[in-house]
C-alpha cells in the first residue's frame, strides 16, 4: 500500500507539473502576442516630433525594454521590444538581431516568471511541500537569475547546498570575500547543464564575475590565482561560444 501510494504522488506530480508548463507556455504566447497589437497600434498612430529619426525611438524602446526586463516586468519588456521591432525597418540590421534576440530572452523569461507563480499559488496551498518549494528555489535561481527571489523560499528543511549558497548568492557582489566568490563561481558553473540557453548565459556571467572578484581580492601569485585566472578565460570562451560577452556583472 505504501508503494501504490508513493507511485500515485508521484503521477499527481508529474500530472501538475505538465498542467503548470502547459499553462506557462499559452500564457506567454497570450501575453506576447497581445503585447505585439498593443505595440504595433501605438506606432501606427504616433506621429513623430519635426525633424525626428527613429534611431532616437529606436534606442529609447531598446533601452526601456531593457530596464523593464531589469525589474522582473518582462509583459511589459515584449511591448517595448515589439514596438522598437516595428520601427526597425531602416535600422542597421545588428540592432534588429539584437532586438530580436532581447525578445526571445523575454519570452523565455516570462514563460519562467508564469511558471514561478503557479508553483507559488501551489505552495501558498501545499507549504509543507518540499519538492514544490525546491522547484521554486531551482526556477528562480537557474532560469530568472535571481537568488534574491530564491533565499525568500529557504527554510530549515531545504537541501543544505541550497541554505549555503543561496543565500550568498542573494548578497551584493562587493560585499563578498575571496573564498565565498571562487565557492559562488564553482557552484554556478556546476549547474550549466540544466538551463536554458539564457540560463546558461546568465549563469556564466556570474560565474565570471565572482572570479573577477576573487582575482580583484587575491593579489597573492599562487595556484589558487592561476587556477582562477584559467577558469575565468574558459568562461569567457564559453560566453563567446554562445555569441555573447561578459558584460554586466550581477549586482
Amino acid at each position: 500500500m505504501i508503494a501504490r501510494a508513493a507511485s500515485t504522488e508521484r503521477v499527481r506530480e508529474g500530472t501538475e507539473d505538465r498542467i503548470m508548463k502547459k499553462f506557462a507556455l499559452i500564457t506567454t504566447a497570450v501575453l506576447i502576442s497581445a503585447a505585439a497589437i498593443g505595440a504595433v497600434k501605438k506606432v501606427a498612430t504616433s506621429r513623430p516630433a519635426s525633424g525626428a529619426t527613429s534611431r532616437p525611438s529606436l534606442a529609447g524602446l531598446m533601452a526601456q525594454a531593457a530596464k523593464y526586463e531589469s525589474v522582473g516586468q518582462y509583459a511589459q519588456a515584449a511591448k517595448s521590444a515589439r514596438a522598437a521591432i516595428a520601427l526597425s525597418s531602416k535600422a542597421d540590421p545588428a540592432d534588429v538581431a539584437r532586438i530580436r534576440k532581447q525578445l526571445r530572452r523575454l519570452a523565455r523569461r516570462l514563460s519562467s516568471a508564469r511558471r514561478l507563480e503557479a508553483l507559488t499559488d501551489l505552495l501558498a496551498r501545499r507549504p509543507d511541500d518540499l519538492a514544490i518549494r525546491e522547484k521554486i528555489i531551482r526556477l528562480c535561481v537557474l532560469e530568472l537569475d535571481s537568488p534574491v527571489r530564491a533565499a525568500k523560499f529557504i527554510n530549515e528543511d531545504t537541501d543544505q547546498v541550497f541554505q549555503t549558497y543561496v543565500p550568498m548568492a542573494a548578497r551584493k557582489l562587493d560585499q563578498l570575500a575571496e573564498a565565498p566568490c571562487r565557492e559562488l563561481a564553482e557552484w554556478y558553473l556546476s549547474h550549466l547543464k540544466k538551463p536554458s540557453r539564457f540560463g546558461r548565459i546568465a549563469m556564466l556571467r556570474r560565474a565570471a564575475a565572482y572570479y573577477g572578484r576573487f582575482l580583484q581580492l587575491h593579489t597573492s601569485v599562487d595556484a589558487e590565482q592561476r587556477r582562477a585566472a584559467q577558469q575565468y578565460e574558459l568562461v569567457a570562451g564559453q560566453l563567446a561560444d554562445l555569441g555573447e560577452s561578459l558584460a554586466k556583472a550581477p549586482s
